[in-house]
C-alpha cells in the first residue's frame, strides 16, 4: 500500500494521503507528497490538483515519533513549497482534521474546501515545540496575525464554521472533494495561496495581548512564546527568511526538555486509549497525602506557606500546596487527608492544621485561612500562621532552620517520588507511565515535565537515593528509600526500565 495514491480524471489529479489511521505525515508520506510533486509535472493539461485524505483526516500532523531522531529529506517546508508554487493550482478537501502539518498542508495550497464537523488547527505549542513548515508565516498572511497568533500560541483547533468565519478555508461542503473537483477554474485562478500573499499588516496590541496571556495561563513553557515572535516576524520580514527562522526553532524546540516531557505525556495518555489509569484515586491520594506531609514537615522545621507554595510555583504547579487548600478549604483537605491516609502512630504527626481550625482558618471561604482574602479577594500572607509554626516548633522543641527554595522544593519532590516509588513496589500502580499520568492529570504536576516518574529519570535514581538518604538522618520511618531506588541505583536502571509499561501502545502519533 502507497502512503500517497495519485491519479487523474480528465483534466483533475487527485492526489490522496493513505497512511491509517490518521494520515500523519512521517517519511512515507513526505516522499509519497515528493514523487506527486513530480507526477503533476510530468502531467499534461491538468486544471487542478484536489489534494484530499480519509474521512476521518486529512493529516493529523507530523509523525511526533520521529522528532526524537534526525530529520530525513524530503522534508515538509520543501514540498509545500514545491505546492504553493505549482503551475497547477492545488485544492485541499478538508474532512477529520487538519492539524499541525496537516493544517500547514492546506495552507499550502490555492483554495480550501472543508467539510463540516473539521477540526483545524496548529496545535505544535502543546507538545513543546513550533509549527515547522511554514505555518507561522501563511497563516498570518491569510487571517491576519491578531487571528493567528491566538491560534498559534495557544495550540486551539478551530470548527468548520469557525475556520470559514475567519477565511482560513474558502468554503464547506458536505462533500469537499467534489467542490474541489468541480470549482470554477476562475475562482481558482484569482486565489492566491497565502505565500504568495503581501505580508501582513503588524499589530503591536494584539503581540502583546499574546504574550501577557501566555505568561499568566502558560508559566514556564518556552514554545508559545517562540512561537508568537515568529507570528510577528511575519509582518516584517521576507517569507524566505522567516521560514529559515521558523525551522530553525522547531528543530531546536523538538529536542529540548520540555519538548520530549511533552510527547511522553502525549504518547502515555494513547497508551490507555480513554481509560484512566487503575486505581487512580487511590494513587493520587497516596502521593498527595505525601506531598502535604512533607510540606507540614518543612513549614514546622524552617519555612512559611508561601515560600513552600512559591518554590512549588516556580517548579511549575499552578499553585502551590498551601493555596490548594484554601480553596478546597482547610477542614475539607484535613478531613479528607485522614480519611485516606490514616495516620501512623509511629509518624512524626504536625498540628499546624489543627491550630488553623481551632481559630476558624477554614480557607478562602470564610476569607482567612493558610493566607488572608482582604474582601474576598486575592491572596495575602498572614503573619499569624506563620507564628504558628514558629509557636509549634518551639514547643516540640525543635531548632528552625532556613530552606533555600531549592530545598523545599527537592524534599516535597523527592517524598513525591519515593512514595509513588512505593505504590509501584506494592503493585497499586502498574507502571511508571501509570504515575505520570495520573499525577499530570489529578495532582497538579506540570504536564510539561512529562509526570513525576518521566521527571525523577531526568534527576536520575541515584541523586534522589542520595538526597532521601540524607533526609532519613533526620527521620528514617519517613524518608525510608523503596527498594526499587535501591535496584535501580544498584544495577544502574532508570525507573522507567525497573517500572516499564505494561499498556497497550498505538502504533500512531
Amino acid at each position: 500500500m502507497m502512503a500517497v495514491d495519485v491519479w487523474r480524471q480528465g483534466a483533475v489529479g487527485f492526489v490522496r494521503l493513505n497512511n491509517p489511521p490518521v494520515n500523519a505525515i512521517g517519511l512515507s508520506v513526505r516522499q509519497g507528497l515528493w514523487d506527486a510533486l513530480a507526477w503533476v509535472q510530468a502531467q499534461k493539461g491538468l486544471s487542478r490538483v484536489v489534494l484530499h485524505g480519509s474521512q476521518r483526516a486529512f493529516a493529523a500532523g507530523a509523525d511526533a515519533r520521529e522528532f526524537d531522531a534526525p530529520p530525513v529529506a524530503p522534508h515538509l517546508p520543501e514540498i509545500l513549497h514545491g505546492i504553493e508554487a505549482s503551475d497547477v493550482p492545488w485544492v485541499a478537501a478538508i474532512t477529520g482534521v487538519a492539524l499541525g502539518g496537516g493544517c500547514e498542508l492546506a495552507l499550502a495550497c490555492r483554495y480550501r474546501i472543508a467539510a463540516p464537523g473539521i477540526r483545524i488547527g496548529l496545535p505544535e505549542v502543546t507538545l513543546g515545540v513550533v509549527p515547522g513548515a511554514g505555518g507561522t508565516q501563511r497563516m498570518p498572511r491569510l487571517i491576519g496575525i491578531a487571528a493567528a497568533v491566538d491560534l498559534i500560541a495557544t495550540g486551539k483547533p478551530l470548527t468548520a464554521e469557525q475556520a470559514e468565519a475567519l477565511g482560513l478555508v474558502d468554503g464547506i461542503a458536505e462533500d469537499p472533494v467534489d467542490v474541489a473537483q468541480h470549482l470554477d477554474i476562475g475562482a481558482l485562478e484569482l486565489s492566491l495561496p497565502p505565500g504568495l500573499r503581501d505580508r501582513p499588516a503588524a499589530d503591536d496590541t494584539a503581540i502583546a495581548a499574546a504574550r501577557a496571556d501566555v505568561t499568566q495561563r502558560m508559566p514556564h513553557q518556552i514554545a508559545p512564546p517562540r512561537a508568537i515572535d515568529l507570528v510577528a516576524l511575519s509582518a516584517t520580514t521576507p517569507l524566505s527568511d522567516a521560514m529559515a527562522q521558523e525551522r530553525a526553532a522547531f528543530l531546536d524546540l523538538r529536542q529540548g526538555a520540555q519538548a520530549r516531557a511533552l510527547r511522553h505525556i502525549f504518547f502515555t495518555e494513547r497508551a490507555v486509549r480513554g481509560q484512566d489509569a487503575p486505581s487512580t484515586s487511590h494513587i493520587a491520594n497516596r502521593i498527595l497525602a505525601r506531598y502535604h506531609e512533607a510540606a507540614d514537615t518543612v513549614l514546622m522545621d524552617g519555612s512559611t506557606p508561601w515560600e513552600v507554595d512559591e518554590a512549588m510555583v516556580e517548579f511549575g504547579f499552578t499553585m502551590g500546596p498551601y493555596e490548594a487548600q484554601d480553596l478546597t478549604g482547610v477542614d475539607t483537605a484535613l478531613a479528607n487527608r485522614r480519611e485516606n491516609a490514616p495516620r501512623d502512630p509511629n509518624r512524626r504527626y504536625i498540628p499546624i492544621a489543627d491550630r488553623m481550625l481551632e481559630l476558624g482558618k477554614l480557607g478562602k471561604k470564610v476569607g482567612a485561612g493558610w493566607y488572608r482574602y482582604p474582601g474576598g479577594g486575592g491572596k495575602v500572607d498572614d503573619p499569624i500562621v506563620a507564628d504558628l509554626a514558629l509557636e509549634e516548633a518551639h514547643f516540640a522543641g525543635i531548632t528552625r532552620c532556613d530552606y533555600s527554595e531549592e530545598e523545599i522544593r527537592d524534599r516535597l519532590l523527592c517524598a513525591m517520588i519515593n512514595e509513588a516509588v512505593g505504590l509501584l513496589d506494592e503493585g497499586i500502580a502498574l507502571s511508571a507511565r501509570s504515575i505520570d499520568l495520573v499525577t499530570v492529570r489529578s495532582c497538579g504536576f506540570p504536564r510539561w515535565r512529562g509526570g513525576l516518574m518521566f521527571y525523577a529519570d531526568t534527576i536520575g535514581a541515584e541523586t534522589i537515593l542520595a538526597r532521601l538518604d540524607t533526609y532519613a538522618n533526620e527521620d528514617s520511618l519517613v524518608w525510608e528509600p523503596s527498594p526499587s531506588l535501591r535496584c535501580c541505583v544498584e544495577n544502574n536502571f532508570c525507573l522507567s526500565d525497573r517500572f516499564p509499561t505494561k499498556l497497550h501502545l498505538e502504533t500512531h502519533s
